[in-house]
C-alpha cells in the first residue's frame, strides 16, 4: 500500500467520523401526524397527499409504534378496496434508535426504500427522521459540500415524453421503483417533471376510486397525457454544481431530484437517494455492502450467478481502490413473447470516488458482467491516468 492510499484511508476515516458525529436525535422531527389502525385506507391516503408524506405511522395514542402504512407497497397492493383499515395494511421498518449512527439510518432509507422512518425506544415513537434531515450534513462538512454533481449523479436517465399516456410514465416509475420522472420534448429538451403525486392528485379529484390501483391510475388504463399534470417549473443543476448547492436547492425548493441540464438538454439526475446512498458508503463494515434491486420472481434465479460476477469484479477493482458499496438497479422492458430485455444501472462508491455505468442485453447475466467489466475499466483507465499524471510532474521537476 503506497502513500496516497493510505492518505486516501486515513481521509476517508475523518470523514466518516465527521459525519458520525451528527446525532439522530440532533436531525430528527419530535413533533409528527400519526393515523389510527382504524382508519380507513382513503383517509390515510388524503391525509399523506396533505403532509406530502410517503409513510406515516400507525399508532393508537401517538407513543406506541404499530407500524407505518407505506405509499411504496400500496402501489404494489392497488387492489386493496379504499375502506380498508390502516392496522390491517401497516409494514413494520427497520428499527432505528435515538443511538443509531447516521451511517446506519441512510443504509436503512437504501435497504427500506421508505422516505420517513420513525425513531423508536423501546416500541415508542421518539421522533421521525428523514431523507431530507439526514442530507442536511452535507451542508457541514466542506470535502462533501465541494463535490462536484457530475462525481455522483446518474448519467443514464428515464424519462417520459409530453404526449405519452400517464399509464406510461406509472409502469416507469413501477418497474425503476421511483417515484419522479423528467419530462421532455421530441428533441430530447427537457420541459417539466412528473411525479406519484401528480397522478394520484389528479385521479382522486377525477372520480371515485375503489381501490388504491384505481386511485393512483395504476388498475386501469389513464388515458390523460403527461403533459396535462406534469409540472412546469422544474429545478436544475449543471454539472459543475457543488453538491452543496443541489442540497441547498433540494431544501429550499422542497424537492427531491434535481435534473442535470447542459445547454437546456438533459445531461443527467441527481436526487436525495445519491446523498442518501454516499452517506450510507462511510458505514464501518467488513465487506462491501451490495444492492440489487428491481429482480422479479422469474428472475430470481440470475441472482446469485450475478453476486458472484459482482463479487469476483470487485475483489478486481479492490487491487487498485477500495470498494465501500455497490448497487444495481435492473429493469426489464420490450417484451417478445417469452423474451425481455434487461437495463441495468449500477453505482460503485469507493474511497476516492463514485462511479456509474449501464449495460443493456437480452440476457441478465451477460448485461452484469458487461457492467462490471465497465467498471473495472473505468478503475484501471483512472489509475493510468493518476500514474502518468505523476510521471510527468516527476519529469518537470527534474527538467
Amino acid at each position: 500500500m503506497n502513500g496516497t492510499e493510505i492518505a486516501g484511508i486515513k481521509k476517508r476515516e475523518q470523514l466518516r467520523s465527521m459525519v458520525e458525529a451528527t446525532k439522530i436525535t440532533d436531525l430528527m422531527s419530535k413533533r409528527f401526524d400519526f393515523v389510527s389502525p382504524e382508519d380507513q385506507l382513503s383517509d390515510v391516503l388524503k391525509k399523506m397527499g396533505q403532509l406530502d408524506l410517503h409513510e406515516m405511522p400507525v399508532s393508537l395514542d401517538g407513543k406506541r409504534l404499530m407500524g407505518v402504512v407505506s405509499y411504496g407497497t400500496l402501489l404494489k397492493r392497488r387492489n386493496l378496496p379504499i375502506t380498508t383499515k390502516a392496522g390491517s395494511i401497516t409494514v413494520m421498518p427497520q428499527e432505528v434508535t435515538p443511538d443509531t449512527l447516521v451511517t446506519e439510518v441512510a443504509e436503512a432509507f437504501m435497504t427500506s426504500g421508505f422516505r420517513q422512518i420513525p425513531v423508536v425506544k423501546g416500541q415508542n415513537i421518539q421522533g421521525i427522521i428523514a431523507r431530507t434531515d439526514l442530507i442536511k450534513i452535507v451542508e457541514g462538512i466542506k470535502e462533501l459540500r465541494d463535490l462536484k454533481v457530475r462525481d455522483i449523479m446518474t448519467e443514464d436517465v428515464q424519462t417520459v415524453g409530453l404526449e405519452d399516456p400517464v399509464e406510461t410514465a406509472l409502469l416507469s416509475m413501477k418497474n425503476l421503483t421511483i417515484r419522479t420522472l423528467p419530462v421532455v420534448d421530441g428533441e430530447g429538451n427537457l420541459t417539466g417533471i412528473v411525479g406519484i403525486k401528480q397522478v394520484a392528485n389528479y385521479n382522486w379529484k377525477e372520480r371515485k376510486r375503489e381501490t388504491v390501483g384505481e386511485m393512483t391510475g395504476d388498475n386501469s388504463p389513464v388515458k390523460v397525457k403527461v403533459s396535462s399534470i406534469a409540472l412546469d417549473s422544474v429545478y436544475t443543476v449543471n454539472e459543475d454544481a457543488t453538491l452543496g448547492e443541489a442540497v441547498k436547492a433540494m431544501l429550499e425548493h422542497n424537492v427531491s431530484t434535481l435534473p442535470v441540464v447542459e445547454g437546456g438538454r438533459l445531461a443527467g439526475i441527481i436526487t436525495k437517494y445519491d446523498i442518501i446512498e454516499l452517506l450510507a458508503s462511510f458505514r464501518q463494515r467488513d465487506m462491501v455492502y451490495t444492492q440489487i434491486t428491481g429482480l422479479d420472481q422469474e428472475d430470481r434465479f440470475a441472482a446469485d450467478q450475478m453476486e458472484k460476477d459482482i463479487t469476483a469484479s470487485l475483489q478486481k477493482i479492490a487491487k487498485i481502490t477500495r470498494p465501500m458499496l455497490f448497487t444495481l438497479h435492473v429493469t426489464k422492458y420490450n417484451a417478445q413473447g417469452n423474451t425481455n430485455k434487461y437495463s441495468l444501472n449500477g453505482r460503485l462508491t469507493t474511497e476516492s470516488k463514485v462511479w456509474v455505468a449501464s449495460a443493456v442485453d437480452w440476457d441478465l447475466n451477460k448485461a452484469t458482467i458487461s457492467l462490471m467489466q465497465h467498471l473495472e475499466r473505468r478503475v484501471i483507465e483512472r489509475k493510468e491516468e493518476r500514474l502518468d499524471h505523476r510521471k510527468k510532474a516527476k519529469n518537470i521537476g527534474h527538467s
